[in-house]
């Protein structure tokens, strides 16, 4: 409930404030009739309606004004498909996707198109209103299983940007410490002084973030890091 003072009579007027409206899309019946139930509940307290097809949803957005689109992802109602169709129809409705849980990939592809957020049919009803809630106030949000999997990439990436800042030669250097070779027979292999190999290899471990040899080696095996063909053979 609102409450505002009439600039005329100084009273004080309440009024209902008007609810969240949403939009279902989902193309199978079963599916759309209990989200369509646990919408309605009191819970959420949204005004929804439903699409059973992408035309007929953009239908619905070019009749009515809705805060949110709820979409299933299917192999005819891809993320950016459906996101491109809701963007034409009324510009600026966030989307919210569900997907089979096994459907990882589609709930990347989702994320990565603009979805406000995604969810696994399998989600608790808990987590369906928090996501629900989460959109509506224009924030994003992310089932746990694709949460993992993107900090899972992110620590990927960040080991293979480590990886990269390693000069030619240090990474040589480090493929030999995988092979447990030492520092005399690095310096014979390499045609340098075995004062060379020591600066190469604190360069190696400040650039990784290790303190050791067997951390730097640790690393050379989780990265696969290998010496060349040609120096396997320990001299």
């Amino acid at each position: 409930m609102l409450i505002f003072r009439s600039e005329k009579s100084g009273e004080f007027i309440a009024t209902a404030r008007k609810s969240p409206s949403l939009l279902l899309l989902e193309p199978q019946p079963l599916y759309r009739a209990a989200l369509r139930s646990l919408l309605e509940s009191p819970r959420i307290e949204v005004g929804v309606d439903s699409a059973s097809s992408l035309e007929e949803c953009t239908t619905r957005l070019l009749e009515s004004a809705f805060d949110l689109v709820v979409a299933a992802i299917t192999p005819e109602l891809t993320p950016r498909r459906v996101l491109a169709a809701v963007a034409q129809a009324r510009m600026g409705v966030p989307v919210l996707f569900l997907a089979e849980s096994r459907d990882l990939q589609g709930r990347i592809e989702a994320m990565r198109a603009g979805a406000t957020g995604t969810l696994t049919r399998d989600a608790t009803p808990e987590d369906f209103v928090a996501a629900i809630q989460a959109a509506l106030r224009g924030r994003r949000s992310m089932d746990e299983a694709l949460a993992d999997r993107l900090l899972s990439s992110a620590a990927s990436i960040d080991r293979s940007l480590d990886h990269a800042a390693l000069s030619t030669t240090e990474r040589e250097i480090l493929g030999l410490l995988g092979v447990a070779w030492s520092t005399r027979a690095i310096a014979d292999a390499r045609g340098i002084t075995p004062k060379s190999v020591r600066n190469h290899v604190t360069n190696i471990y400040r650039k990784l973030g290790v303190s050791s040899r067997p951390e730097a080696v640790r690393y050379a095996a989780r990265m696969g890091i290998r010496p060349a063909a040609e120096q396997v053979t320990h001299p």
